[in-house]
């Protein structure tokens, strides 16, 4: 088997992905309005505390996640059938068994948790009980529909991924106008219908899966060995997923204790804010990923390594053409979204952001380390410096230091991972060189220093008070991520795009 980068294939899965990022991202902002002020400030932080104690245990169903998406892509990118057919039967029982245990645990340590440690006021202790319960329930569903998910993903069939998305955002906005309406306990009433929203669509991914690919729909049997190296791969995986749900829900919990339910309400809209920036970029990388995996197994390296830096530069170029506008208009595009912004959403917002743009390179050269099954060090690296992190943050809240200091320290961690950890891993054991890692990462730290610099000089000229002011600082930032992007483009890439703009301009004319 000869595969080769298929970029119509790429094009064409990232247009059907922002088509539905579009429409989810709607439903998602207005949503979080509306539940933000239908809730209140504080059953909102409420509601993210509760899950944050069931989210601890959700870097079991991450490790598996990305060993299920790797494996099953990798055994498409070979062509062995059977042994695909085999691999997804086992990554299947290893999810319901995962499922199981984390059922028993959720039952016996997260609850004791729950109940004894968490901050809950008094009057909403009945309340946090019943949407624990149910944050259970939806966590196993979401387990179990990974690998039904990474089929559709690692097949490429992002047109039905996207339509599943939107009819799920959809669902999700009829939740939020019976929130609006409803007279029972809206704090309850909203987990039960965001549960009922994930079993509808299990049923739905399951149904496709089975009617669409033949490894789901025909009879197998899990087997010892797949499930012995999806285990090993995971066993890794394990550490540094864990090392992430710490500094994710860990954060959220050490509000919870260190300081009011508005502070955590705070971290949750930043937070979505955070993943529809990242959804942006996510859409591109669910496009090219998979090709690196298969480029890789069908031994190209070279191609697979060629892809990897592609996709590193121009997501950093998306993620600046988004972020820098964002940092700088962040308290009016809250004030626009939001009918009452809680204390330090601004700060947390920039800084998540920030800390978005430079984990780039975490985040791509990840694939590359995904496909070849080579992360130890990574995984240690991350499971000591989130660790001393996160034990870091607790001596500074116990010492009476201020909430931000949990976005500094991520974004110191972040930065030793995009810039030391993640490159010595691909130069030790995958076989990249020293010169183009960090060829990549001068260029794409150059054109942010440069579009930094005149959209600070655009913000000092057109001072944030009037709307006017802020979409032109807003605009040209934008334009100049741009024309920077271009400039720097490599010549055989810019004249192809010159070739497709001026054949979309003659097709217009005539």
């Amino acid at each position: 088997m000869n595969m080769s980068i298929d970029s119509k294939k790429i094009a064409r899965n990232t247009v059907f992905l922002y088509v539905r990022l579009i429409l989810v991202m709607g439903v998602t902002f207005y949503s979080s309005r509306v539940i933000l002020d239908k809730l209140g400030a504080s059953d909102y932080g409420l509601y993210y505390v509760v899950y944050g104690v069931i989210g601890l245990l959700s870097f079991l169903n991450g490790t598996l996640s990305s060993g299920t998406s790797r494996f099953i892509t990798f055994e498409l990118g070979r062509g062995d059938k059977e042994n695909l057919k085999a691999t997804f039967h086992t990554v299947l029982y290893a999810h319901v068994l995962l499922s199981l245990i984390i059922l028993i645990i959720g039952e016996t340590i997260g609850l004791c948790y729950a109940m004894n440690i968490l901050n809950i006021p008094p009057d909403r202790f009945r309340a946090a009980m019943i949407v624990y319960q149910i944050s259970i329930c939806s966590t196993i569903i979401s387990i179990i529909q990974v690998p039904f998910t990474s089929e559709i993903i690692a097949h490429e069939d992002m047109n039905v991924y996207a339509y599943l998305g939107i009819f799920e955002s959809l669902s999700k906005l009829i939740v939020v106008f019976l929130l609006i309406y409803t007279s029972f306990d809206k704090l309850i009433f909203f987990a039960i219908l965001q549960l009922l929203v994930a079993a509808l669509f299990f049923i739905i991914y399951v149904n496709y899966c089975r009617n669409h690919y033949d490894e789901v729909s025909q009879k197998g049997r899990h087997s010892k060995s797949i499930l012995k190296e999806v285990l090993t791969f995971s066993g890794w995986n394990v550490i540094a997923n864990l090392s992430n749900t710490l500094m994710v829900q860990g954060i959220i919990l050490l509000y919870n204790l260190f300081f009011s339910p508005i502070v955590v309400a705070a971290q949750a809209i930043s937070n979505q804010i955070s993943q529809a920036l990242m959804q942006f970029v996510d859409n591109v990388r669910k496009s090219i990923e998979p090709q690196v995996i298969k480029l890789y197994a069908d031994e190209q390296y070279s191609e697979s390594k060629k892809l990897t830096f592609l996709s590193a530069e121009y997501v950093f170029d998306l993620l600046m053409f988004l972020g820098i506008p964002c940092i700088l208009i962040m308290p009016n595009l809250l004030d626009l979204w939001l009918v009452e912004v809680p204390e330090y959403t601004v700060a947390f917002a920039r800084l998540i952001v920030l800390q978005n743009i430079l984990g780039n390179f975490s985040a791509a050269f990840y694939t590359p380390m995904l496909a070849a099954n080579k992360l130890s060090v990574n995984s240690i690296s991350s499971f000591f410096l989130c660790v001393i992190q996160f034990l870091v943050l607790w001596i500074l809240f116990k010492c009476g230091f201020g909430p931000l200091w949990a976005r500094y320290l991520g974004l110191i961690a972040c930065v030793m991972f995009s810039f030391i950890i993640k490159p010595f891993v691909l130069i030790h054991d995958i076989g990249y060189t020293i010169v183009e890692i960090y060829r990549c990462i001068f260029r794409c730290m150059l054109k942010m220093c440069i579009v930094s610099a005149v959209s600070v000089l655009l913000y000092v000229l057109f001072p944030q008070g009037n709307i006017f002011n802020t979409l032109v600082v807003a605009f040209s930032s934008g334009f100049s991520v741009i024309i920077i992007s271009f400039l720097f483009m490599k010549k055989i890439h810019r004249d192809a795009l010159l070739r497709i703009i001026e054949n979309k301009l003659r097709w217009v004319r005539n």
